[in-house]
């Protein structure tokens, strides 16, 4: 079922007020996104969007749709299911997308607590970076994703799932060790080693320390890899440095191979989000959604 997109551009577009950015939400052209808006003003009649000097505004029709525009696509996503299940399509399968570091080290604990609980589901879990799984769920390739990073795509709904710190860490040989706190400026000194483009991780990272004033095109870096289990290994041989999710190093911080390098005035916070489309949830995916936000108090503590 897939004729509600032209509603879902144009409830980005009428969310942005701006079709470029409308583009880059729903990972499709500007083009596009004009041409979805165009085939919706036809069939109505009149025009959704008009033009105030520099800037993108809603007709009064466009308001009226816009108001309208959520409450249509939760009741699509509760027909699309109740549909799929009388055809006999649902059959206890939920399709999970999941960013890197929550699919390794925070969620797996979790499905294995649902599964005890619900065993006649079947789950199946994509991992891929955070904007990957934006991607997977605006292409309606799966139901739900728990991802990292910065919630700014206004086509999913973001909830927030739990807490995470993002440290500084390096093996405890380095002789950086020696040093109870550094202050932030020290990081010019170091090797670094970085996720990359599109980890949700690598966003916060590089928000963060523009913030702090630190020029991220003046740092030290010495590799890029694609996954915090790649960065561990990376660092056990030799002095380089990395940003790496609190959850992602338990074990290492247990047994000493790595430490934490603290820096005076700064740290970096943020939350996992549970993720789904604009509209609401049904079925399989909100027992799911349900779940893991009761359970997490008792697995996370």
């Amino acid at each position: 079922m897939d004729f509600d997109f032209r509603l879902k551009v144009f409830y980005v577009a009428a969310n942005t007020l701006n079709f470029t950015k409308a583009a880059s939400e729903l990972f499709i052209s500007q083009p596009a996104v004009s041409k979805n808006i165009q085939e919706i003003e036809n069939t109505i009649g009149t025009p959704l969007f008009e033009r105030l000097g520099n800037r993108l505004a809603l007709t009064p029709a466009g308001k009226i749709l816009y108001q309208h525009a959520q409450v249509i696509l939760e009741q699509y996503n509760q027909a699309t299911y109740e549909i799929n299940e009388i055809m006999g399509k649902q059959n206890g399968n939920l399709s999970l997308g999941i960013s890197t570091t929550i699919s390794q080290y925070v969620i797996p604990r979790m499905l294995v607590e649902f599964n005890l609980q619900y065993p006649e589901n079947e789950i199946k879990v994509t991992q891929a970076n955070s904007k990957r799984v934006e991607q997977l769920l605006i292409k309606n390739e799966i139901h739900l994703g728990i991802t990292e990073g910065f919630p700014d795509n206004r086509s999913l709904k973001f909830t927030p799932y739990i807490k995470d710190e993002i440290v500084l860490v390096t093996r405890n040989s380095n002789p950086l060790c020696s040093k109870e706190v550094h202050m932030l400026h020290d990081i010019y000194k170091l090797s670094l080693v970085f996720r990359e483009a599109g980890s949700g991780t690598r966003d916060i990272i590089d928000t963060k320390l523009k913030e702090a004033g630190i020029s991220i095109q003046h740092l030290h870096t010495v590799i890029t890899l694609s996954s915090s289990e790649s960065i561990k290994q990376y660092l056990k041989y030799c002095n380089a440095a990395a940003f790496l999710s609190i959850h992602a190093i338990q074990e290492e911080l247990k047994t000493g191979e790595l430490k934490i390098i603290e820096f005076e005035n700064f740290n970096m916070e943020r939350y996992f989000y549970i993720t789904h489309l604009v509209g609401g949830l049904a079925g399989l995916p909100l027992k799911f959604m349900n779940f893991i936000q009761m359970h997490k108090a008792k697995i996370y503590s």
